[in-house]
């Protein structure tokens, strides 16, 4: 990264900065420039608290992007992902149009392995939405895309088996990135919060930072404790909401 930028900073280009809910690497440097940190550093999954969407099946979608942006990617290698990338999308597409009818010999076929009925029809999406049901599930009843790579099969399951919980974290995301600048209250008691680590309640104690924002940069306070801090904040405007229109 010091070599990507050292080289775009003498050719005058705008530097490349990596958000830590984008990439390990992300993560890494952002905790080794904002967090005190007291032992030897490593890259462990559990660093990132999104670890949901750092996952190795997406690491192409995240990064190549910004690879071809900053002349990493080659021609050939952008269309061999950009043809993965429309072929994952187009099989959501089919899986969420496709319907398997109770009544149909599929159907029946497939409430009978699984003991989960199905009542008047279902979408493949759903399908794979169920317990110990996969791509490879749907293949044995004739219901998957032969002209797909494994790859592409695996893209398409994890996105619609996840989705909720891949969309609970974005939200999660751009709370944070929104909340940055929002001011917190002088006498704003951490201790008194439960929902935070008890080391973050310690620095956040201690430090007495001004805004969110600084609160995300105090070492030993993580993520997680921004989120919860964000939560308790929103539950004490609320209460004060509601004794001034009582």
């Amino acid at each position: 990264m010091a070599g990507i930028n050292a080289a775009r900073l003498v050719q005058g280009q705008e530097l490349v900065v990596f958000p830590r809910e984008g990439s390990y690497i992300g993560t890494l440097i952002d905790d080794l420039c904002t967090k005190d940190l007291r032992e030897p550093y490593r890259v462990l999954t559990s660093r990132s608290e999104y670890r949901l969407l750092l996952r190795s099946d997406n690491a192409d979608q995240r990064l190549t992007p910004l690879g071809r942006d900053i002349g990493l990617i080659s021609d050939r290698r952008w269309h061999l992902f950009q043809t993965k990338q429309a072929r994952i999308v187009a099989e959501k597409e089919r899986l969420q149009a496709l319907r398997v009818k109770e009544l149909d010999d599929v159907g029946q076929q497939i409430a009978a392995n699984t003991g989960q009925r199905i009542k008047g029809s279902i979408i493949l999406a759903d399908l794979l939405r169920r317990p110990g049901f996969h791509y490879q599930t749907l293949e044995q009843y004739g219901l998957g895309n032969p002209d797909l790579m494994q790859a592409e099969k695996a893209g398409a399951e994890i996105d619609i088996k996840y989705s909720g919980y891949i969309q609970r974290q974005q939200a999660q995301i751009e709370q944070v990135s929104k909340n940055t600048n929002r001011k917190l209250p002088p006498d704003l008691d951490y201790q008194a919060i439960e929902t935070l680590s008890k080391e973050a309640r310690e620095k956040l104690t201690q430090v007495q930072p001004v805004t969110v924002g600084q609160a995300s940069r105090v070492g030993g306070v993580n993520p997680a404790d921004i989120n919860a801090l964000l939560v308790h904040l929103e539950i004490q405007t609320r209460r004060e909401a509601t004794a001034l229109s009582v």
